[in-house]
């Protein structure tokens, strides 16, 4: 999903109290990669990107320890093995501590920084010495949406997902989160507002992986049932490992009546938990509606 991810920094911590139930501790999905950022020849202290107008730069900073390293080579790693090169030297390096700046030539590069939301990157380093033998380090590099947004306005580039149309309307975005453990995007028509809502779509992403859906789906009807003993809970069905419910309430202490539609399934990222919200009760032909048009949401924002 950025997904590409625009934060609200002055409400998102208000909007997860208010509108979120955090149920999971922190847990970061099993990495294939490790990193190894330092061997005898060399040591990466930090790699980074900057823009100026129109130009994407990437930076290493790090520690030569071999006095024979003649060239290297940075990419941008890939599950899939279709590694990008980002750059390449083909000079001597001396010992000591250097900081190296490489114009990033690769179209391919500006995709990621459309996606609204953190973006992590595994970039790989090849150094060569006099004889001809190449050693390898890699670390995983990561880009925060405040970073994204200068990055935007440098490369003259719209940031994906800013709004979406599902059901014949516009929807804008009035909420990021991007955490280790998990990512919300909550969106509302373009006539509300994040405090002063009536409706609201939200995907939200618990990135673990020992987890399953059918798990994840009793923590939150057991977690919101405890919160609102009078909620009306219906699990519409469960096929295909995609668990559709609904649940409704007349009003629960301060809250006013409320109403919601849900997906939750595995993705590409963790469990996905796809839902439609309402103030107020969704009769059953807009509750029909709205479960086929959550369907088509991740798609949406792909």
């Amino acid at each position: 999903m950025n997904i590409g991810f625009l934060f609200r920094k002055s409400y998102s911590k208000l909007l997860i109290f208010v509108f979120c139930i955090f149920l999971i501790p922190s847990c970061f999905p099993d990495m294939v990669r490790k990193k190894k950022i330092e061997n005898d020849w060399f040591k990466i202290d930090k790699i980074f990107y900057k823009t100026e107008p129109k130009k994407i730069e990437i930076f290493l900073k790090g520690t030569v320890k071999n006095p024979f390293i003649i060239g290297l080579e940075g990419s941008e790693l890939h599950e899939n093995s279709s590694d990008v090169l980002l750059f390449q030297q083909e000079k001597a390096l001396p010992v000591g501590s250097v900081l190296l700046k490489f114009k990033v030539e690769v179209p391919e590069n500006k995709n990621w920084i459309r996606k609204i939301g953190t973006t992590r990157k595994w970039i790989g380093i090849a150094l060569k010495n006099d004889n001809g033998q190449i050693t390898h380090l890699q670390t995983e590099v990561s880009i925060h949406e405040s970073d994204k947004r200068q990055f935007r306005k440098d490369l003259s580039l719209d940031a994906e997902g800013e709004s979406i149309r599902l059901d014949g309307r516009e929807w804008k975005l009035v909420s990021d989160v991007d955490r280790m453990d998990q990512a919300l995007l909550q969106y509302v028509p373009k006539s509300e507002s994040l405090l002063f809502w009536n409706e609201m779509l939200s995907i939200h992403v618990y990135k673990v992986r020992a987890s399953s859906p059918s798990e994840i789906y009793s923590l939150l009807e057991s977690g919101r049932k405890k919160e609102c003993p009078n909620i009306l809970w219906n699990l519409e069905s469960e096929k295909s490992g995609k668990i559709s419910y609904s649940w409704e309430h007349s009003g629960c202490g301060k809250q006013s009546a409320s109403s919601q539609v849900a997906k939750l399934y595995r993705g590409e990222f963790g469990i996905y938990n796809i839902r439609y919200d309402r103030r107020n009760k969704i009769d059953p032909a807009d509750k029909r509606r709205w479960s086929e048009l959550l369907d088509l949401l991740p798609s949406k924002l792909d």
